[in-house]
């Protein structure tokens, strides 16, 4: 009955497409609050990958998931990698770890799977021991995560999800990249990623890329943002907006690399972006929760429309293999 209803509500124009997409769970916050504090906090030394803050920030990660009692699944992807310095050299190799939970309906693992990602490094310790607390960039997406989580346990999925905690997209989207090409959740299925990547720092307006290169994504997004509290704007996703196109700018690159449709929330930058100021203090909360709110109800609402917006990997384009965000020095 429920694929008839679904097929039913297809059939309808773009306008309508929405219309029968059920209510997703109100946001919990206490858990995602309690997370962005701690890895924006001086304790987590800004989470740069293969330093001592960035295995706290993952430790701590562990501890918090394991606690959520949502998935099914587990796991560490620990990955090498070499990531070139802004000068082209090549630096010594780096071991990154990837943490992943797997919420698997009762399916063959053939039908559709939607991963939902958001990055937990930041850039660390620089300037002679001042730390970079990376709140917005990007402790902010890596606690929405847990509402996320945390909605799907209230009101179960119909597909699998995989939720991932990615490490190294400060450097050249390494973690990213390294799921993408090794874990099997990308294999032999049709496949959506949402990523989460600075989705705090803004007094009304978030944006969403993904709908120049798939139009359905638009009304789907418009339905998740109603009745938030908040503006949510469309763009930065075409060729012809140059360094302001960010379609391989943060980790969702490394899935549409390979043909995976994608979209992606985030705020534009701001004075905060890179710099020391970016921590916790600063973020206006009544926003980010308005923000958490809208990336549960997208990922509901994906959910329910997967069948329709996932597609299997292919080979990446050549024009795609080596485009990715700048690595951090």
């Amino acid at each position: 009955m429920m694929k008839q209803i679904l097929f039913s509500c297809l059939a309808l124009s773009m306008t309508h497409l929405t219309g029968c997409a059920p209510p997703a769970p109100k946001a919990k916050m206490d858990t995602p609050l309690r997370v962005f504090e701690t890895l924006a906090s001086d304790d987590m030394q800004g989470r740069a990958t293969g330093t001592a803050g960035g295995e706290n920030a993952r430790e701590y990660l562990k501890q918090e998931i394991k606690a959520l009692n949502v998935f099914d699944e587990t796991r560490a992807q620990v990955f090498a990698f070499s990531p070139p310095s802004r000068d082209g050299q090549q630096t010594i190799e780096l071991e990154g770890t990837n943490l992943i939970g797997v919420i698997d309906v009762d399916d063959d693992n053939s039908d559709p799977i939607l991963i939902i990602t958001a990055h937990y490094d930041h850039l660390g310790i620089r300037d002679g021991g001042v730390i970079y607390n990376g709140a917005d960039d990007n402790a902010s997406g890596s606690a929405a995560l847990f509402a996320i989580a945390q909605s799907f346990k209230e009101k179960p999925p119909e597909h699998d999800v995989a939720i991932v905690w990615f490490d190294a997209e400060e450097r050249g989207l390494s973690g990213a990249r390294a799921f993408v090409a090794g874990d099997p959740l990308v294999k032999d299925r049709p496949v959506f990623n949402l990523n989460l990547d600075m989705v705090s720092q803004n007094a009304k307006e978030i944006y969403f890329a993904g709908t120049y290169q798939d139009p359905i994504l638009k009304p789907l997004m418009e339905k998740a943002a109603k009745g938030t509290g908040l503006t949510l704007s469309f763009g930065h996703d075409r060729p012809e907006d140059g360094p302001d196109d960010w379609t391989y700018q943060s980790d969702h690159g490394a899935f549409y690399a390979v043909g995976i449709p994608f979209g992606y929330f985030g705020v534009e930058d701001h004075p905060n972006y890179h710099k020391p100021t970016d921590t916790f203090d600063t973020i206006p909360q009544k926003f980010y929760k308005s923000s958490v709110q809208t990336l549960v109800n997208a990922a509901h609402i994906l959910d329910t429309y997967l069948e329709n917006v996932a597609k299997p990997a292919k080979p990446p384009a050549p024009e795609a293999v080596d485009v990715a965000q700048p690595a951090s020095e």
